[in-house]
């Protein structure tokens, strides 16, 4: 696999033929009759849709979302964007792969580092001990670590690499850090507090072990209920928490969206909950924002993303 072809590094009429994660498949109408298959493959560095036009049958009961596939192909333009024409696709062994990781997009820096920095932090800056214990009783959790090493902090919009949880929790409790030093009237540890829990349900919402998707339990319920009901929960296993230290706490979760048509049950009623869910939607944004200028993906002008659901425009690639 040292010579593996990266989705990043793909060029309009290459011929490949090597190994990619499945991320999709299903099949589609001709217009003129009969079926295709339309695929989606990605590694570490992306993304590339593709279409098998013959020798399909039976496929799709041979292979699915979630397993490794070696796969022959011509790549192709359309709609300015690169396709792979697919003429041959077999399931590979997950014993066969040396190195998993490269198959998944992770966080710049290694989780384990990120762990570590946010976990520093919480030692240096989170001064109430009630709170303190909060954050260790779950961050320190061995059966909840390995979720939180590699859940994304979103299915696609924003953070959604491996790692992306963590990176996005430490940079709102910076980002809270520097603004509180302007806002000296807010209660610190509460900001902490909400920052490190208002995302926490997103370990149970979505799947990450492979192709990133939403659970059942993320479908049904979503992470601000997911969250609520499991941080409360831990707080009763604290004896004498204070009772308005919860309330805040449940308050940032549940209003950490901003607003109620952004799925907030509530509004921020505190100025607790509206520096987190204002950072929260800075980050997310900004975050999103740097992907599609750094993703390699054609589009009508080199200089202009392709147009971005997230924010109802295109966005503009030179720096200055």
């Amino acid at each position: 696999m040292n010579d593996h072809v990266f989705i990043k590094d793909l060029k309009p009429d290459s011929k490949v033929e090597d190994i990619y994660l499945l991320k999709l498949i299903g099949l589609r109408d001709k217009k003129n009759g009969g079926q295709y298959l339309l695929l989606k493959l990605a590694d570490m560095s992306g993304e590339i849709m593709g279409m098998m036009w013959d020798k399909i049958h039976g496929i799709v009961d041979k292979v699915k979302p979630g397993d490794f596939v070696k796969v022959k192909f011509r790549v192709q333009v359309y709609n300015n964007n690169l396709q792979a024409v697919v003429s041959k696709i077999e399931k590979i062994d997950d014993k066969e792969i040396e190195n998993t990781e490269m198959f998944f997009p992770s966080s710049e820096v290694p989780a384990e580092t990120l762990y570590k920095t946010l976990m520093a932090f919480v030692e240096e800056n989170v001064k109430d001990d009630f709170i303190k214990q909060l954050v260790e009783r779950v961050y320190n959790d061995p059966e909840i670590k390995p979720n939180i090493l590699k859940a994304p902090a979103a299915k696609s919009l924003h953070h959604a690499y491996r790692g992306g949880y963590l990176e996005h929790v430490l940079t709102l409790l910076r980002l809270a850090k520097q603004v509180m030093e302007i806002y000296p009237f807010l209660n610190k540890d509460i900001v902490y507090a909400g920052i490190l829990f208002h995302d926490i349900g997103k370990l149970w919402e979505l799947s990450y072990q492979r192709e990133f998707n939403y659970t059942t339990e993320g479908r049904l319920l979503g992470h601000i209920a997911i969250e609520y009901e499991f941080v409360t929960d831990k707080i009763k296993e604290i004896p004498d928490f204070p009772e308005d230290y919860k309330l805040h706490i449940q308050h940032i979760i549940l209003s950490h969206h901003g607003e109620l048509e952004f799925g907030s049950p509530k509004r921020p009623k505190t100025p607790e909950a509206l520096l987190v869910a204002t950072i929260d939607n800075l980050d997310a944004k900004m975050n999103a924002m740097k992907q599609a200028i750094e993703a390699d993906t054609q589009s009508d002008h080199p200089d202009w993303t392709p147009y971005l659901p997230m924010f109802e425009r295109v966005v503009f690639k030179k720096r200055p």
